[in-house]
């Protein structure tokens, strides 16, 4: 069977890392007596986030600022805070061998909305560098989803068309983005979820992804 896809990219926060999962993130949301939810909402769509993913304030100076909003005042206290945290976040070893299994058979790139930091993180915490072919940073190109100028660039440097790209977001405006520009975007629900919508857009799986349905997370 050929299938007329050429690349794949993922997004990296909620679909290789699911961070809306972790047990330290409503830990925390519990002890600063923030409602469900909220504190991804403070941190991550802040105006300050919005300034961090585009590099215009590097990583140190985003937690700077936010650690302040949040009531930590010190160095030390933010980076305690941060260590709480991240302390569950984890890789998802199904879709980190997903892409492993599709990388030779298709181009694979990781598009993430992130500060300057993460290139590091990736291979230092998450156990992720070189898992990709392509790796493109907002921080690091001054773009961020869902700015179709960073999907452009994203498939420039893949060398794929965008009807030969399937674009994995759990977050529906950047999926939508892509969608608006002809790539075939999917909404990052879950693994099995995922697994199904990639036969549908005519990527070629091997039966023994798909029987990976039990969550296997791991600290990287």
């Amino acid at each position: 069977m050929k299938s007329d896809i050429e690349a794949i990219i993922f997004d990296f926060g909620g679909v290789m890392v699911p961070f809306s999962q972790m047990d330290s993130l409503k830990e925390q949301e519990s002890r600063l007596g923030l409602q469900p939810g909220k504190l991804a909402e403070t941190l991550w769509q802040s105006a300050d986030w919005r300034l961090a993913e585009v590099g215009a304030i590097t990583d140190e100076e985003y937690w700077r600022r936010a650690g302040a909003g949040l009531g930590f005042h010190t160095p030390e206290a933010i980076r305690s805070f941060q260590r709480d945290l991240f302390r569950d976040a984890k890789t998802d070893r199904r879709m980190a061998d997903l892409v492993r299994w599709l990388r030779g058979r298709y181009r694979t790139g990781l598009l993430s909305n992130a500060s300057d930091v993460l290139p590091r993180l990736l291979r230092e915490r998450y156990g992720l560098g070189g898992l990709f072919d392509v790796e493109v940073f907002s921080a690091l190109v001054g773009l961020a989803k869902p700015d179709p100028a960073i999907y452009r660039l994203a498939l420039e440097r893949l060398g794929a068309a965008p009807e030969a790209t399937v674009f994995v977001d759990d977050y529906e405006p950047n999926v939508a983005a892509a969608a608006a520009l002809g790539i075939r975007a999917i909404h990052f629900v879950g693994y099995e979820a995922l697994i199904l919508a990639l036969q549908k857009q005519g990527v070629v799986l091997t039966s023994d992804l798909g029987s990976l349905s039990a969550p296997c997370h791991a600290r990287m």
